[in-house]
């Protein structure tokens, strides 16, 4: 019987075929595309959630500040109205004499 050679046993290894430049190239180019992508992704996802974050922020400094605003409102005029005086008064069940609005109501000192 005879015995076939292969091919590749046959050829000489200075004819190996050589791949072109370009797919090594291309190669090379998708890995840096995916990394900078990936990165930049990445970076984005980062700075959209702190900008979340800031606006929750504000949201919540505008609450307080209002919510502070009505509060300085409110001992203002229990510091001197004298009709809200008694109605926190009969609120809180305090017996209080009928100030009238024209008693002055002493400010306590700071």
């Amino acid at each position: 019987m005879r015995t076939r050679r292969s091919k590749n046993t046959d050829r000489n290894p200075k004819t190996k075929r050589q791949r072109p430049f370009w797919i090594s190239f291309l190669v090379v180019l998708t890995l840096a595309g995916t990394l900078f992508v990936s990165i930049t992704y990445r970076s984005f996802s980062a700075v959209t959630a702190e900008v979340r974050e800031n606006e929750q922020l504000n949201l919540m400094i505008q609450n307080l500040t209002d919510e502070n605003l009505q509060l300085q409102d409110e001992i203002h005029s229990l510091k001197t109205d004298p009709k809200v005086i008694e109605r926190e008064a009969k609120r809180l069940g305090i017996p209080v004499k009928d100030l009238g609005a024209k008693t002055q109501v002493p400010v306590p000192a700071k």
